[in-house]
């Protein structure tokens, strides 16, 4: 943690990264339209924070991120079930662990794939599907634990039947997304990180 608050260039990823979340929150570009649904990609900068500067700075990120989405739906509710996100059991304990989740599962699937040449694409693209599927697990998972009565009345359908519509459309989307935007740029990061040792 000392490393990361101490390297300037960690610092202002960190910073880029929650000004990009705020960024795609306050704008449509928050949102990528796949026909009938509409897939968020806000969280992404918390993934790629965690997948590149470790499970710390992804925790950080993920609690940045959750305070945005509080206030966003303190000031901006769009659909009927913004106003739970003012809870911060719903909106900011879910997304603490979404750059850790990337981090970990980027970690584990590079020592799985340590003698690939494409070790770190796999590995991101699969940190960046777990960093969006731990968001939205965890999200519902709250929601079911403090709200779910209320998810049943304003949306008139079983608490069950919500989840799998969800699952089936919207977080398969997302994480593909996730893994697909995340990789890239892990990638070009470490290429990037790596000249600029062997540079010293």
């Amino acid at each position: 943690m000392k490393s990361l608050f101490k390297n300037p260039r960690n610092l202002a990823l960190l910073g880029l990264m929650l000004a990009i979340t705020i960024i795609l929150d306050m704008t449509p570009l928050g949102m990528i339209p796949l026909g009938t649904i509409s897939a968020t990609i806000v969280h992404i900068p918390t993934i790629i924070t965690g997948v590149i500067l470790g499970p710390v700075a992804g925790f950080i990120m993920g609690t940045a991120f959750g305070i945005v989405t509080l206030i966003h739906a303190a000031t901006r509710p769009v659909t009927v079930l913004d106003p739970l996100f003012i809870n911060p059991l719903v909106s900011v304990l879910p997304r603490m662990f979404i750059g850790v989740a990337s981090y970990y599962v980027f970690l584990g699937m590079s020592r799985l794939l340590k003698k690939s040449p494409i070790k770190n694409t796999l590995s991101s693209f699969a940190g960046g599907m777990a960093g969006s599927l731990t968001n939205t697990g965890l999200v519902f998972l709250m929601l079911y634990l403090v709200y779910a009565r209320e998810v049943v009345e304003k949306l008139g359908v079983s608490f069950g039947a919500f989840l799998i519509a969800i699952f089936t459309t919207n977080a398969i989307a997302e994480a593909i997304i996730g893994g697909i935007i995340t990789a890239p740029i892990a990638v070009a990061y470490y290429r990037f990180s790596n000249t600029a040792n062997n540079g010293r």
